[in-house]
């Protein structure tokens, strides 16, 4: 069989990522669509750079749609934690909802935290903070 042509393969390094603490973190994308296990859940997909370390990896977040037919307790937690990020970031939202391209270079000092997903590979999460009264 031929060799297929890769040009530069042999130089490709792992992407380095964030360390555990509080980085300042803008948002580059934001789309809104079926995610990819299941094509009858919907989710704001959302990735986030660090500028002041623009060599690291980009954070991935992900907020999930209201499923009407989910646990309650899941879905109120799932909620709650799409309003977290949304006034952690300053985006607009109401009763109704948010709107993804209201989401494209808001910034915030975010902590995040480095973790193993369940093949070994390093992913890391934010840790939004609770919302004040």
């Amino acid at each position: 069989m031929a060799k297929v042509a890769y040009k530069g393969i042999a130089d490709r390094q792992e992407p380095t990522h964030l360390e555990d603490d509080v980085h300042n973190l803008r948002i580059v994308k934001a789309t809104h669509g079926a995610g990819k296990a299941d094509s009858t859940k919907f989710r704001t997909e959302v990735i986030l750079d660090c500028p002041d370390q623009p060599d690291k990896q980009g954070v991935f977040h992900y907020l999930g749609d209201q499923n009407p037919d989910g646990d309650p307790k899941a879905e109120e937690f799932k909620g709650l934690m799409a309003k977290r990020f949304l006034i952690h970031f300053d985006i607009p939202f109401d009763d109704e909802g948010y709107d993804p391209d209201d989401f494209l270079g808001k910034q915030a000092a975010t902590r995040t935290k480095q973790s193993k997903d369940d093949q070994g590979r390093t992913q890391v999460s934010l840790i939004l903070p609770e919302i004040q009264i």
